[in-house]
């Protein structure tokens, strides 16, 4: 069984470093509670504000479940992130394993 990672790669306004930090907080208590994938954020080593969210699946089926469930509390902590995005711009990519 083959694991998918999902990939989001942003910058966040300037400011807005401390209300981003508490919504992703929530955000990793809330994945870490629903068990359909591991999620994490790192920040850039040497770029302030530019952040990788990462959602990792044991499995393909897995994350079509965590891609097509009915979250609204992570639909709702994930729309106030995208508040803090410079510019809106956000770069996405999903890997699958190869075997």
């Amino acid at each position: 069984m083959a694991k998918v990672i999902l990939t989001i790669q942003y910058e966040i306004e300037e400011g807005k470093r401390e209300e981003y930090l508490k919504a992703i907080e929530q955000l990793k208590q809330h994945y870490a509670a629903n068990g359909l994938v591991s999620y994490s954020v790192f920040e850039q080593k040497r770029k302030k504000n530019s952040f990788f969210e990462t959602f990792i699946a044991d499995t393909e089926e897995a994350f079509n479940k965590f891609e097509e469930s009915d979250d609204e509390t992570a639909d709702q902590l994930t729309e106030q992130l995208t508040r803090f995005i410079k510019d809106g711009k956000q770069k996405y990519a999903t890997y699958i394993e190869t075997n």
